[in-house]
């Protein structure tokens, strides 16, 4: 037998092994994520365009972000975060400046511009703690930034 075919196949008696526990989240049965939603203020008026990231304050072994829109931002369970205290970094965006639609390819606007208070920029806009939670109720984390 060809060396590069006992090469071939010790990969793929390998690779045999190591999909079952790459898919069960390295044997430990995955984590158990959270789903997350809410609503998101700067100055008493929704976020129209922005993220929002959670960050572990504790030992947990993953945060996450999502997408801010018309003030409201939901993160599924797949995507959700552990049970645990979080860092919450909000970012808001102005993009009056954007090209309108049906525009010439190659005018751009300027790029969008982050419209919250500095602060913002450095420190946490809140901490907060996830609890275990149903998907029919999940963790709801609203914000009104100044």
């Amino acid at each position: 037998m060809p060396p590069s075919l006992v090469r071939f196949r010790a990969w793929r008696g390998l690779a045999a092994l190591a999909l079952p526990l790459a898919l069960s989240g390295c044997g430990g049965g995955g984590l158990e994520r959270q789903p997350i939603k809410g609503f998101v203020k700067h100055a008493g008026k929704p976020i129209q365009f922005g993220s929002i990231r959670f960050e572990p304050a504790e030992n947990q072994p993953a945060g996450t972000s999502g997408s801010i829109r018309n003030g409201e931002y939901r993160i599924e369970r797949s995507a959700g975060v552990t049970e645990g205290r979080y860092k919450v970094w909000v970012q808001a965006f102005d993009r009056s400046g954007e090209t309108p639609p049906g525009a010439m390819p190659g005018s751009e606007g300027p790029p969008p511009r982050d419209i919250l208070p500095e602060r913002y920029m450095k420190a946490p806009a809140e901490e907060v703690a996830i609890r275990k939670v149903s998907d029919a109720s999940p963790n709801q984390v609203d914000l009104d930034l100044k």
